[in-house]
């Protein structure tokens, strides 16, 4: 008797999708020509170069290889993926671009995660139709165990964002109908969060390790004036770009993407004495969501900006200049007189070579090893100049955005600008990285920084290390501290959430307290708090308010005065009523935030009256709470529309 075995109609089904996805994959067009789809790595620097100011800038390859060997700069060394399950990936990784752009990194998490789900799929021959839920769990298994290249297990933050990925992936498998049966698959792995608003001492070290202290500060600016007296203008650059980062808190990826036209200036009166002053500020590209904007400089700030934006056009005109050059003669490389613009079919000797390009002696052989060019002419070594220019135009850096120009950027730089142990090449531009800024700053090991350079050291007589994002956490805090608002606070420091304030906020709340208590003294605030004040005998006011007001900070309708290292806030996400928050009479944002809030709960309210009419179970106690919420709403309200009660007025309901 012959058993045929019948197709199973569920597979059938999800490999036909399956190839339907691919083959659409194939012909999409949404990386340009940048990509073949059946390569085992993709370049996407072309159509998505990664910022200029990164080290990495030219990284932004994906490798469709396993785990194994992963941390090969190319193929060699790496296993690709089965065809199957590659395809798959590929398709997952256009289509997602299609439906929005994404980074380069964006996708490579996405990859990933996808090799760790590849490395359980050996029974079901890495087809993905066969893929089950089981797979993805022993996917995560594969990321806790798994070792990093410095033998340590994955990193929760990491194992968080690799889950996302494969909840992306058993998402889009059972959108399309990729697999036999459905996924069920959640991450496993949680979010790991920073919470300001934790107060042990640990948390308190956490933090204020990432602020520049003012004792670093103090070492910039000792720093500063020693370099000036020096005449390294390598020096003086990155120097002028950490007096930049000081001036205004900006990121520092956007500060090396500066135009070199970036400086813009207002002039306006004041209100207050009706006197002329003019602002600066320069105009940066937003990052991390953030809109293209100017970043303005405290007035006591603007002389340093001013120095600093004017000693790094100095120093990096030249090779701005040079950009010009070869936009306004494209395809030609600049080289030295007199070959400059010569024939190309020109024949240089080893000597011409590196006088042509400004090499030290004999250094040409080896550039020229390094980029291949073979000699002509017989038994003499000859080398033809177009040959020498097209290696050198390779050399020339991606630019972020094709709608500009190598000439446009601030920060242009010939390559080994830095090295003390070769001499700059001024025929290859380049940007200034991160990392060259970092190690200006002494954060890299095995590299001398210049407080190490310049003999600046601590009480420990250890050389001063401050990290580029130290001084913006230095300058939010600053503005906490001068009770700047909070959406002005975002503004400057180009954050598009108000929220995000809060993680570069190292004052703990003291200075507010501290502007509390001096309110209460003036007698500018009303409540239970200013009745207890008045009855207390004057002796023991002082320490009343210090207990009272020990850390406050503000919130979306007024300031809160709760001391979170007693207990958890009671009422978090409900401020309106409770007695521990304090209404600022007048304020234009807490005003329309309040009523915003009114008009909310209200109709909450309404609905949770109506569900309790009609006996939802437990209905009572969201109506309990609503009246609570809407019954301190409207006192606050009702302490903005009071005219008796002069604005900037401490009113607590």
């Amino acid at each position: 008797m012959n058993v045929h075995v019948l197709p199973d109609r569920a597979l059938r089904d999800a490999r036909t999708k399956l190839d339907a996805l691919i083959a659409r994959a194939r012909k999409s067009k949404v990386f340009a020509d940048a990509v073949v789809f059946d390569e085992a790595v993709w370049d996407l620097a072309p159509v998505k170069p990664a910022r200029n100011s990164a080290g990495s800038a030219l990284q932004a390859k994906l490798y469709f290889t396993t785990h194994d060997g992963g941390t090969a700069k190319g193929l060699e060394g790496r296993t690709p993926l089965a065809k199957p399950f590659a395809d798959f990936v590929k398709t997952m990784i256009v289509l997602r671009e299609e439906s929005r752009p994404r980074k380069a990194k964006d996708h490579g998490k996405l990859l990933r995660a996808a090799r760790s789900l590849y490395e359980g799929m050996d029974s079901i021959n890495h087809d993905p139709v066969n893929l089950r839920s089981a797979d993805f769990l022993a996917a995560c298994n594969d990321i806790r165990t798994r070792k990093t290249q410095r033998g340590k297990v994955t990193e929760p933050t990491t194992a968080y964002r690799l889950g996302q990925g494969l909840e992306e992936i058993a998402e889009f498998i059972n959108r399309h109908g990729l697999a036999k049966v459905r996924i069920s698959f959640f991450n496993p792995f949680k979010r790991v969060t920073y919470d300001h608003t934790k107060v042990d001492d640990e948390a308190r070290e956490e933090r204020a390790e990432r602020m520049a202290s003012r004792e670093e500060i103090g070492a910039i600016i000792d720093v500063s004036h020693m370099v000036r007296q020096r005449a390294d203008e390598g020096d003086l650059l990155r120097m002028g770009a950490v007096e930049l980062m000081a001036c205004a808190p900006v990121r520092i990826n956007e500060l090396l993407w500066m135009r070199a036209d970036c400086r813009r200036s207002e002039r306006t009166r004041r209100k207050s004495t009706g006197e002329e002053v003019e602002y600066l500020g320069y105009a940066y590209d937003g990052s991390k969501g953030a809109p293209d904007t100017t970043k303005w400089i405290p007035s006591a700030m603007m002389e340093i900006a001013d120095r600093a934006l004017a000693d790094i056009k100095r120093i990096t005109e030249p090779y701005r200049e040079i950009a010009r050059w070869m936009e306004s003669h494209p395809g030609r490389a600049y080289v030295a007189e007199p070959w400059r613009l010569a024939d190309p079919e020109t024949m240089l000797s080893h000597a011409e070579v590196g006088q042509a390009l400004g090499l030290a002696k004999l250094s040409e052989h080896r550039w020229l090893e390094v980029n291949g060019l073979r000699k002509r002419e017989g038994r003499h070594s000859r080398y033809r100049l177009g040959d020498i220019e097209a290696a050198i135009l390779r050399q020339q850096p991606v630019l972020p955005d094709p709608r500009l120009k190598l000439s446009d950027f601030m920060f242009l730089v010939p390559k080994h600008f830095f090295r003390e142990d070769s001499a700059a090449q001024p025929y290859v531009l380049t940007f200034v990285t991160d990392q060259q800024i970092s190690a200006f700053l002494g954060c890299h090991k095995g590299t001398k920084g210049i407080f190490e350079r310049l003999d600046v050291r601590n009480e420990e007589g250890v050389p001063y290390q401050v990290n580029t994002h130290a001084l913006r956490h230095f300058l939010n805090t600053c503005a906490q501290e001068g009770l700047l608002s909070q959406l002005d606070i975002a503004r400057w420091s180009g954050r598009k959430d108000v929220r995000q304030n809060a993680d570069y906020d190292h004052t703990g709340g003291i200075h507010l307290a501290r502007e509390l208590r001096k309110v209460l003294e003036t007698e500018a605030m009303k409540g239970p708090i200013a009745d207890t004040v008045e009855q207390l005998p004057p002796v023991d006011r002082d320490a009343f308010l210090k207990g009272r007001f020990a850390t406050a900070h503000f919130t979306s309708i007024g300031a809160c005065v709760q001391d979170f290292s007693l207990a958890p806030c009671p009422s978090h996400g409900a401020c309106a009523g409770c007695g521990e928050h304090l209404v600022v009479k007048g304020k234009p944002e807490h005003v329309a935030e309040a009523e915003r809030l009114l008009q909310e709960h209200q109709t909450m309210l309404d609905i949770a009256r109506a569900e309790m009419a009609d006996g939802t179970y437990n209905a009572a106690a969201w109506v309990d709470h609503n009246e609570r919420v809407v019954d301190g709403l409207k006192k606050t309200v009702a302490v903005h529309a009071d005219p008796t009660i002069p604005d900037g007025t401490m009113v607590q309901v």
